[in-house]
């Protein structure tokens, strides 16, 4: 069990499957005791102008330590307020990502250049999103929302992107806003099997142009939102071989290269962003050996504001469906199942937790199989496990409930309560 610092609820308690896919702090008694036995003594023992000049240093000496730990005198994601990455990280406890909306591409999209951003959000079978469903989350304990988004279709050969997109972009965030939602949004599906950024040094010699243009323009259009929301700089970027589990080490270091770049220019932009809380993807999004040993967490002007990502589909026999032909699906959660589970995380534990770096899970799901019960074991152990190294998880939900779907956007019969249930109950 988890217990998180109260920050903005104002509380005392103290790869390749399913691409349907808390601020405040009164001043410390001790001060005031101490600045009242201060006066009573010099009271006492001094004269008068000796006690106002005390009375006048610890006045200024207060106001200075009061902005240094922003104590609450400042408002929620001003500048010089903002939490840490690891307090931001333990105070989402529990996620969900809004998949398969804002994230559709395609090559029907770039023969079709009249599409609508109505048509894009539900391409992918999915309905246009409403403004309720960030109420909804909350309301089903979740602390957190993940809002992938592809930006490829939507800015011109000059990298210029769409008003009307950016505009769809930011009333979804507005309402998580408006929910007291965590969020996070990224550049999502410019990245995998199918994007047009890679991981190798052609590819960022290509593109680190365009890359640091849409990020300048990202972060300056949120310059000004509050710490509630996060930018993750890429989802699961490969390298020109589309290689998912073992990338050499030139698309290693490009990942690091591509991560220094989204940091860099972020906090060029300034307002919020010179502090605000950022999340760097691993290769692939990957939490194999090959993947995590040569990350480097970016080099950064704002200290404890940078956060790790990984996904976790492990094991693959498990969490997929049996319409694979690369691996033999398994539906029951079995001693193999879990001791895979705790193999990862060990090397993430060793990684990341031990070495005091943030970490979220940003996508984790299996698929439907008719085994909501072995699925249930498997959510809740994955978030134990998650717990343990103090990383928070976001379950990866793209709207079909006969695959990784778990929640009706736009009304009550959702498809796996059980399972969403069991995941916020968990993450406590």
């Amino acid at each position: 069990m988890r217990v998180a610092v109260s920050r903005h609820n104002c509380m005392e308690e103290h790869f390749p499957w399913g691409r349907w896919k808390i601020y405040g702090r009164e001043t410390d008694s001790a001060e005031a005791v101490g600045f009242r036995d201060l006066c009573l003594c010099a009271e006492m023992r001094i004269s008068m102008k000796k006690i106002l000049r005390k009375v006048i240093a610890v006045m200024v000496f207060c106001v200075m330590g009061l902005e240094m730990i922003g104590c609450g005198m400042k408002e929620k994601g001003s500048a010089g307020a903002y939490e840490s990455a690891e307090s931001a990280v333990e105070n989402m406890r529990i996620g969900w990502n809004l998949g398969n909306s804002l994230d559709s591409t395609g090559s029907q999209f770039s023969q079709n250049k009249g599409v609508s951003v109505t048509g894009f959000e539900i391409a992918w079978g999915n309905p246009v999103t409403p403004s309720t469903l960030m109420q909804k989350l909350k309301s089903l304990g979740f602390n957190a929302v993940r809002i992938p988004i592809t930006w490829n279709y939507h800015f011109d050969e000059e990298g210029n992107i769409d008003a009307e997109w950016m505009g769809r972009v930011k009333e979804i965030v507005d309402w998580a806003m408006e929910a007291e939602l965590y969020c996070i949004i990224n550049i999502h599906h410019d990245t995998g099997a199918d994007g047009w950024l890679r991981a190798s040094k052609a590819n960022y010699e290509e593109n680190n142009e365009l890359y640091a243009k849409l990020w300048e323009q990202i972060a300056t259009e949120f310059k000004d939102y509050p710490e509630l929301l996060l930018f993750e700089g890429f989802n699961e970027m490969l390298d020109e071989k589309a290689e998912w589990n073992n990338p050499d080490a030139e698309a290693v270091e490009v990942i690091n290269w591509y991560n220094q770049l989204f940091v860099d220019t972020v906090r060029g932009t300034g307002g919020n962003n010179a502090e605000r809380n950022l999340i760097c993807c691993t290769y692939a999004a990957s939490t194999t050996s090959s993947a995590i040993d040569e990350f480097k967490l970016p080099e950064d002007s704002a200290e404890n504001h940078l956060i790790v990502e990984v996904h976790f589909y492990v094991p693959y026999e498990f969490i997929t469906d049996e319409g694979v032909n690369w691996t033999t699906p398994i539906d029951t959660y079995t001693d193999y199942v879990e001791q895979q589970v705790d193999s990862v995380f060990l090397r993430l534990s060793e990684r990341f937790a031990d070495e005091n770096v943030p970490l979220i899970i940003g996508e984790f799901a299996c698929d439907d199989k008719d085994n909501t019960e072995e699925r249930i074991k498997w959510y809740t152990h994955v978030i134990e496990k998650a717990n343990e190294i103090n990383a928070t998880c976001f379950i990866w939900d793209n709207g079909n409930k006969f695959s990784m779907g778990h929640i009706d956007r736009v009304g009550d019969a959702d498809s796996f309560p059980q399972i969403i249930e069991a995941c916020v109950e968990a993450a406590k």
